[in-house]
């Protein structure tokens, strides 16, 4: 039962301070007591049993239950206060926030009907992939062994041999890991979620982007994790708005897209790289690279994974550089986590689809990955110089190597009903509140996915309609 303040004369609810005490009981005890106390109240917002808006406790009234002075309920609210998890106002008392764990659906996974273009996820193959895949599928129905073999159990982690494609996939992309440091997953959001809870508790936070992907959120509120908004600018996150996140205790890690990031399409340069990775040495934090979209980059930085093996969890996938419904993913991990990644990979899928790595194995051993990633870069530049006609200077922050356009909108424009009147006019696109941590800066983009257009004509019709919704810049 949550904290309940509205019967001042009652005191605090008996059955929640119980429950607070027990889990301040379960903390390190060599923690301060307003640390303990703030650990408690944000497991308790993370796992729901606080709700955002609620009202808690007075600080007399809260030390006078949990036997403290009041400088140790000060402490502890104001530590709540800088983690964004509760706000307090002149004559409105002490409340839950929320909204800066953003535990909210992203507004595209209400249940709607699919616009006629649908332009707000990556849709489609690369060109070739069907009559590949087709072929392929035809050899092993023919093959009564290898039917077989398909339906047998495998490792969580994935074969020997499937973790020696993994490692020659990121050597493709110029990520070197040995077959001991990689496992297979079931696509880049499951290797997320296996990461996040494999090495973080409920209440924990993880340090993102303003502007980040929206499947961590997802995965973050499955967890109960909290997220916490770091500023960003035209090089991505910025180290000094890092550095003074990173004194909170229950931050214990840093999620970043370093490589055409999104939705903003950045990409994050070596000095910056560098930055990121000494400020999480130094606060022994740990990274998740989400680098799914390093295939597409012509100019192919080292990883944090690289700069930082130690503490970096690295994450690719075939799913946005090949096909989408190709659910397998790789994910590089420092060797000492591997007991946690392979209990995370059996509690929520046991092992990745064989099939989806049987098409692999084929990909990498005719070496047609690099085929097809080539046809996609090709295609993504010519529909990128096709949306320049139409948007112009607008498109200044979109890398043309990027799989969707970020496309920056007037001050005086709100990205969430540009998004929905183009819904209504068949036209999928995904507003910046979906990607949004935090409230403190306007919606003021739309990303829009250049290869989920079945023909360069129904793309340039898309982009005809977008256009007479968002004014260009003068």
């Amino acid at each position: 039962m949550a904290l309940n303040s509205r019967d001042r004369r009652s005191g605090v609810d008996a059955r929640a301070l119980a429950t607070l005490k027990a889990t301040m009981a379960e903390l390190d005890r060599d923690s301060p007591i307003y640390v303990r106390i703030a650990t408690a109240l944000s497991a308790q917002v993370a796992s729901g049993q606080l709700s955002p808006g609620q009202a808690l406790p007075s600080h007399r009234e809260l030390a006078r239950s949990l036997d403290v002075n009041l400088t140790t309920i000060t402490k502890a609210f104001n530590l709540l206060k800088k983690r964004g998890v509760i706000s307090a106002e002149a004559g409105r008392g002490t409340a839950v926030r929320g909204r800066d764990l953003n535990h909210a659906a992203p507004s595209y996974d209400q249940p709607r009907l699919p616009p006629a273009i649908d332009l707000s996820v990556h849709k489609l193959s690369v060109p070739g992939y069907q009559d590949f895949i087709g072929s392929l599928l035809r050899q092993i129905a023919s093959r009564p062994d290898d039917l077989a073999r398909l339906q047998e159990y495998h490792s969580a982690f994935g074969s020997n041999h499937n973790r020696r494609l993994a490692v020659e996939w990121l050597l493709s992309w110029g990520v070197s890991a040995t077959p001991n440091q990689v496992a297979v997953t079931a696509g880049a959001q499951h290797a997320i979620l296996v990461v996040l809870a494999s090495v973080l508790t409920a209440g924990d936070s993880i340090l993102v982007p303003r502007l980040v992907y929206q499947g961590v959120k997802a995965a973050a509120q499955v967890l109960g994790l909290g997220l916490i908004p770091v500023d960003t600018d035209e090089h991505g996150m910025i180290p000094d708005s890092l550095a003074r996140l990173v004194g909170d205790p229950r931050v214990k890690a840093i999620f970043l897209v370093p490589t055409l990031a999104n939705p903003t399409t950045v990409t994050m340069p070596l000095d910056r790289r560098q930055a990121i990775v000494d400020i999480a040495r130094r606060n022994s934090l740990l990274i998740v690279e989400d680098d799914l979209f390093r295939p597409l980059a012509s100019n192919q930085l080292p990883s944090l994974w690289s700069l930082y093996p130690e503490g970096c969890f690295h994450i690719s996938s075939l799913s946005k550089v090949i096909a989408p419904g190709n659910r397998c993913g790789f994910l590089a991990f420092p060797e000492r986590y591997g007991p946690a990644i392979a209990s995370a990979l059996r509690g929520s899928i046991w092992m990745t689809d064989v099939i989806s790595l049987t098409l692999v194995q084929s990909l990498l051993e005719q070496k047609k990955h690099l085929e097809f990633v080539g046809t996609l870069r090709q295609q993504l530049t010519t529909r990128h110089s096709l949306a320049l006609t139409h948007f112009g200077n607008a498109l200044a922050k979109s890398d043309p190597e990027s799989l969707f356009l970020w496309l920056d909108l007037d001050s005086g424009q709100d990205s969430t009903a540009i998004a929905e009147m183009l819904y209504e006019r068949g036209i999928g696109v995904v507003s910046s509140d979906v990607f949004m941590i935090g409230k403190t800066k306007p919606n003021n983009g739309i990303r829009i996915y250049k290869g989920s257009a079945r023909s360069d004509t129904e793309w340039d019709i898309a982009l005809s309609l977008i256009a007479t919704l968002v004014r260009k810049p003068e």
